[in-house]
């Protein structure tokens, strides 16, 4: 009896340590997207269905972290190398934002999401499988304004 306590207190200590608060995933919007495709209703949308893709992010942060003031910022960059920096304080310690983007203007090539504190510290980032820091060539030094 003792040997099962034991084990289930060893469980239950690895079981409840999970450290990743931020979660974000991608999925591509198209007529599929609308739930008038599903339930065969009147829909204007259905005329000029969105397509794209969207980002979603969503967030649990404890709130001794929460307590710090925090900012998302959703860094795009686009195939035609165009890069984007979104924007959105954290009011609330559980929630969730989606950003979409129409691929007939922009193509996602990658992103990275960061969660900072009002002090500027990075607590937590999220990054695209081909997300890679940018390499300035140019000799001008108020052209090294990227986002890192």
């Amino acid at each position: 009896m003792m040997k099962k306590i034991v084990l289930f207190l060893i469980f239950l200590s690895f079981s409840s340590c999970y450290k990743n608060n931020l979660y974000v995933q991608q999925e591509w919007m198209d007529a599929n997207f609308l739930a008038s495709n599903f339930t065969d209703t009147p829909d204007p949308n259905r005329k000029d269905p969105p397509e794209g893709k969207r980002i979603l992010i969503s967030w649990d942060f404890p709130i001794s972290i929460f307590r710090q003031n925090l900012s998302l910022f959703l860094t795009v960059r686009f195939l035609n190398n165009k890069q984007i920096v979104l924007f959105y304080p954290l009011n609330s310690k559980r929630g969730y934002k989606a950003y979409s983007f129409n691929e007939k203007e922009n193509k996602i090539l990658t992103y990275r999401v960061q969660v900072i504190s009002k002090k500027g510290e990075i607590l937590e980032t999220w990054k695209h499988q081909f997300w890679t820091e940018l390499i300035d060539l140019s000799n001008d030094k108020e052209s090294t304004n990227a986002v890192k």
